[in-house]
């Protein structure tokens, strides 16, 4: 395939400036995942891990400060609030996790699953909503076992001990900041 179609295609997968910009947020009453923020971090999504972002600052001017992880999208598909060329797409693996495309790149594992994402801004003035995937998610304890932190994020279809469903809330971004230059 030509350099100049892989870059279209990239370019076409982006979301457009017009799409919805929103903060994750877990919910799940009583645990420890309570109320934590979603942050993409080693390509995988996490709670309890910091968001992982990189700039090149020598070729960059003004790189956004990649503290924050900021979804884009939500109607069908879902991406990465970047400002990478080509964008980074959020998916989920065959195994179940919510992983996303690493820059200048739109591959994805065979049998993995980029559609299906579904933002519900909800109604109420708190200004959160929702995103539905499937039968909704699960966070996977990977880390000390008093704590369980981090918890990796998968779609709720997998089958591994110890998870704890929770509803993925979102919380709209109020300025017209992107979360990084790119996920790392």
């Amino acid at each position: 395939m030509k350099a100049t179609t892989i870059a279209a295609t990239l370019l076409a997968a982006a979301p457009s400036a017009l799409a919805a910009s929103f903060y994750g947020l877990s919910a799940r009453s009583a645990s420890p995942i309570h109320l934590q923020s979603i942050n993409a971090a080693e390509s995988a999504f996490w709670i309890g891990k910091p968001t992982s972002s990189y700039c090149p600052e020598s070729v960059v001017e003004n790189c956004p400060a990649g503290n924050e992880t900021i979804f884009a999208g939500g109607d069908n598909t879902l991406f990465l609030d970047v400002e990478v060329p080509g964008g980074q797409q959020v998916y989920v693996k065959p195994d179940g996790s919510l992983t996303y495309t690493v820059a200048h790149s739109a591959y994805m594992p065979e049998g993995s699953k980029s559609t299906g994402f579904h933002l519900n801004n909800g109604t109420s003035s708190s200004g959160l909503g929702s995103l539905t995937y499937g039968l909704g998610w699960v966070a996977c304890p990977t880390g000390n076992s008093t704590t369980g932190f981090p918890y990796q994020i998968y779609a709720a279809f997998v089958n591994k001990t110890g998870c704890l469903g929770f509803d993925f809330l979102t919380s709209n971004v109020l300025t017209d900041k992107v979360g990084a230059w790119q996920y790392a």
